[in-house]
């Protein structure tokens, strides 16, 4: 096989074999670069029905884009052999990693963290790994955790007799039996049922505790002994003092013999792990100066969602009687409040941003009291958080998170989160009709949340009033100089007026806060492709955070990178359906992928975005006219016809005002 060729692949080396097939570090010869191809021939012993099969779930995992998860390129088959050609990844298996002992606490739950996120990511797609075990895990040498074979374990292995499960240790190789790794596989897998997300689950509490004890949680000494120890005997968990004892009920919860006893969602893993990761100690309200809530968005206005009270500026509640620390009217009920404010401690801030452990912390205090109005607009705000950063494509949240306003306005018709949460949403739906109106009612309530006022100048950016978007957002920023997002709507105000030196100032100085903060990264980026500066773009690119890759609202930015630096195939993939189907939906988004189009000469695609986003409101006039990336249409007849149609619109506009103080 050395120096051979298959398809466009010279094969260069071999470095490694399973029982699915050799796999060779190789180059691809139209790319000109080096992959991993994994062969699959008679050493699988698969027919050509399983080799179908394994080319199906291979394509099908390809679709998959986390910073945890091989990239699979593409499967096919050459010469009568059946090939995967996959990302070469370098470094070592997470097994060959674990010595006598276990790894550092620390190190473990890291990695396990990581690999949530990856499962996450592949569940929510659809994709089970049904083989997830240490030696699946490849750790780069920067430290970040790989998963391989994502979705190729899934049928690779079944048969249409399936239902009997292996007699050794090592990965199934044989048609007709399960697919996994006996050590690893989960008690209704043994039991002959079907593999879920909740069987990759199991198989992560198996990782963890093989990272953290050096040895499996079930064992024995022949097959049988292994398989009753997985069906009956409950998990000794770790005992070292080390092992911070809030990992116990994790570890229990993931390795549940019922299935319905465990974690439901990867999500939630990777949230409690979180919770309790050395290092990440929560900050005492009293401490901290600060609250909020943020998307990493990174779109052409870069809008952010958050909720922000300076208890240092306003240390007096607002009128009406007690508050939360928010501004927010409490429950009757103590322990809803104490809740309340547990939850703002994942708000970000001197603490940590973690909406999902946020809103689960705020789904305990409704449940204490049903009418609390301000737990429920919270839970509305994770909701509109999660669509407009793109952690999710699905757009109905924002309906849900507007029902829940309404719900939480019925209980208490001045709780100005609640009227925040409707202005935000009315915003990123192309109503801008009805913003300020709720942005009026929230700030009678609340005058004192930075938030709010913030609603204002992006309202007006995207009316194309910028005169009065830089003069709110220089109001507020002046007010709140450490509320970054309001730093943040500022920097891309003056990008798009043409000041990329302002605006680059602008996220800089949020960056001196949080050297890898998302959104300002993205901006940064953002500023440096307008000035040409494409190397410091992808360098603040690469800064980000691996959690915030695969937000679909910066898998833009990431697309107008490639763009730019020529890479037309891999811009494309970057921006597949999933995105533009988020990037459809929200008023921030279509002349960002307009851009895209333009730059990669698809004036026909581009025409058709740029008239989307005009149609739901985005008039921004003088942008269009200054945009660089719209050079290759900017004389095209159509885009001359849309932006007078921009241009009439907001001449019919009365002319723009302020609601804030």
């Amino acid at each position: 096989m050395i120096g051979r060729t298959l398809a466009h692949y010279e094969i260069l080396e071999k470095i490694g074999a399973g029982g699915m097939g050799v796999v060779y570090r190789a180059r691809d010869t139209n790319l000109r670069r080096e992959v991993a191809i994994k062969v699959v021939g008679e050493q699988a012993q698969l027919d050509a029905s399983a080799r179908g099969r394994l080319l199906r779930e291979a394509r099908t995992a390809s679709a998959l884009n986390h910073p945890n998860i091989c990239t699979i390129y593409e499967a096919g088959e050459a010469g009568g052999e059946t090939y995967i050609a996959m990302e070469l990844v370098e470094g070592q298996p997470l097994s060959a990693m674990i010595a006598r002992g276990g790894l550092p606490v620390e190190v473990a739950i890291r990695y396990a963290v990581q690999v949530a996120g990856a499962l996450a990511h592949a569940h929510d797609r659809g994709v089970v790994h049904r083989d997830l075990k240490c030696a699946n895990v490849m750790v780069t040498p920067e430290g970040r955790p790989k998963v391989l074979d994502f979705g190729l374990a899934k049928r690779a292995m079944e048969a249409p007799g399936e239902g009997e499960a292996t007699r050794t240790e090592d990965p199934l190789t044989k048609a007709g039996a399960i697919a996994g790794t006996l050590a690893y596989m989960a008690p209704e897998v043994l039991s002959g049922h079907r593999a879920d997300a909740r069987s990759d689950l199991w198989a992560l509490g198996v990782m963890l505790y093989h990272s953290l004890t050096g040895t499996l949680p079930f064992r024995g000494k022949t097959t049988f002994e292994i398989t009753s120890a997985i069906l009956r005997d409950p998990v000794a968990l770790p005992q070292s003092g080390a092992t911070p004892q809030s990992l116990s009920p994790i570890l229990q919860r993931l390795l549940a013999k019922q299935p319905d006893e465990r974690y439901q969602r990867a999500g939630e893993v990777r949230a409690a792990l979180e919770a309790i990761q050395p290092g990440a100690q929560v900050v005492p309200p009293s401490r901290r100066n600060w609250f909020w809530v943020a998307a990493a968005a990174v779109t052409v206005t870069a809008a952010a969602v958050w909720v922000g009270i300076d208890r240092q500026r306003n240390p007096t509640a607002p009128p009406g009687g007690p508050r939360l620390s928010d501004g927010n009217r409490p429950s009757k009920n103590p322990e809803a409040n104490a809740y309340y404010e547990k939850a703002m401690l994942f708000a970000g801030g001197g603490a940590r941003h973690d909406p999902m452990q946020m809103r689960r912390m705020m789904e305990r205090a409704l449940e204490l009291d049903a009418k609390f109005a301000a737990a429920r607009a919270m839970i509305a705000f994770t909701q509109m958080l999660l669509a407009m950063s793109g952690a999710s494509k699905d757009q109905g949240l924002l309906y849900n998170a507007q029902e829940q306003a309404r719900q939480a306005l019925k209980d208490d018709p001045d709780c100005s989160l609640a009227h925040s949460v409707l202005a935000g949403t009315y915003l990123i739906q192309g109503r801008k009709e009805l913003v300020l109106e709720e942005v009026t009612k929230a700030l009678l309530t609340n005058e004192a949340d930075p938030a709010v006022h913030t609603w204002v100048p992006m309202l007006h950016q995207m009316n194309g009033d910028y005169g009065q978007a830089l003069s709110e957002a220089k109001r507020i920023t002046a007010r709140w100089p450490l509320f970054w997002p309001a730093r943040l709507g500022l920097g891309e105000v003056l990008r798009e007026q043409g000041d990329i030196a302002g605006a680059i100032r602008e996220q800089e100085g949020i960056l001196e806060q949080d050297t890898q903060l998302g959104a300002a990264l993205a901006c940064l980026a953002l500023a440096h492709m307008d000035a040409g500066e494409l190397l410091k773009a992808r360098q603040a690119l690469e800064r980000m955070r691996p959690a915030e890759r695969p937000a679909l609202r910066g898998r833009l930015a990431w697309a107008r990178l490639l763009a730019l630096e020529h890479k037309r195939a891999e811009a494309l993939r970057e921006m597949d359906s999933d995105v533009r189907e988020f990037a459809g939906a929200q008023i921030f988004s279509p002349t960002a992928v307009a851009e895209i189009y333009a730059v990669l000469g698809d004036t026909p695609k581009a025409l058709d975005w740029m008239d989307r986003g005009i149609r739901m409101g985005d008039a921004r006039e003088d942008w269009f006219r200054r945009n660089p990336h719209f050079a290759t249409i900017r004389d095209h007849p159509r885009f001359q016809q849309m932006l007078a149609s921009v241009a009439y619109q907001r001449k019919q506009r009365p002319p723009a005002t302020s609601t804030t103080r």
